[in-house]
């Protein structure tokens, strides 16, 4: 009998594993893979162990290969809280760019965390815009969008990315491999992708089920230190 259980145990997590590295169907908001019959804390905790395995060279989500290029032009449906602002308006300052939606549980970690940067460094240039993507695209109303934004705890500006197009051209076309759409760039007073996180959370935490969490915001608090700290080149300026 004990020799059955175990054997039952192992083939349900050989099951369980296979469904996280296999399945394709998306979860509103957060990550388009699932595993059925499964709790959330046993799928973040071999979803973490996964994504820790990969080398970020051969992660889709790593977004490394984009850490250097020039950001590309952003075409958003409207603006929140802003007068629309152009990526060439905004060469001398550095910009976060974060996509959220409702009902993401990443996004409802992670932007009170940006939100407390924004009023930190905006004074040093740096300029945090939540882009909103209806999952899936919908058609929602302002008040609608600031009464989430409110209650999540993000007052910045808000760009409306109703259709996905600013979204495709900097992460999914051309890559049906990617995860995750809630993503997030840091670009440099030049206009170049200074780092980037593939989706999920991160934001600072002692609890050793967020380890990653953590590490990921001391490297988005890296990467904007020294962005913040360096002075915009010749074409910035022009």
């Amino acid at each position: 009998m004990r020799m059955h259980r175990a054997r039952v145990a192992l083939r349900q997590t050989l099951v369980l594993a296979a469904a996280i590295l296999l399945a394709p169907a998306a979860a509103p908001g957060e990550v388009r893979w699932r595993a059925a019959s499964s709790s959330a804390g046993e799928v973040q905790r071999l979803a973490a162990a996964r994504s820790q395995s990969i080398d970020p060279a051969r992660d889709p989500d790593s977004g490394a290969e984009l850490v250097g290029k020039p950001a590309p032009r952003w075409t958003f449906d409207r603006w929140l809280r802003s007068k629309p602002m152009a990526l060439r308006d905004l060469r001398g300052k550095v910009v976060l760019v974060r996509w959220w939606t409702e009902g993401c549980h990443y996004c409802r970690t992670t932007l009170p965390v940006l939100e407390q940067l924004r009023r930190r460094d905006a004074a040093a240039g740096l300029v945090v815009i939540g882009v909103f993507h209806p999952k899936p695209p919908h058609p929602v109303s302002d008040r609608h969008i600031l009464e989430v934004a409110d209650r999540i705890g993000f007052r910045g500006p808000i760009a409306v990315d109703a259709t996905w197009k600013t979204l495709d051209r900097y992460w999914l076309d051309g890559n049906p491999e990617r995860n995750w759409t809630s993503v997030s760039f840091l670009i440099d007073r030049d206009g170049v992708i200074r780092w980037v996180h593939g989706g999920g959370e991160y934001h600072p935490s002692d609890d050793p089920a967020h380890l990653r969490c953590d590490a990921e915001y001391r490297g988005l608090e890296q990467a904007l230190a020294q962005a913040l700290a360096e002075k915009p080149g010749p074409a910035a300026l022009q």
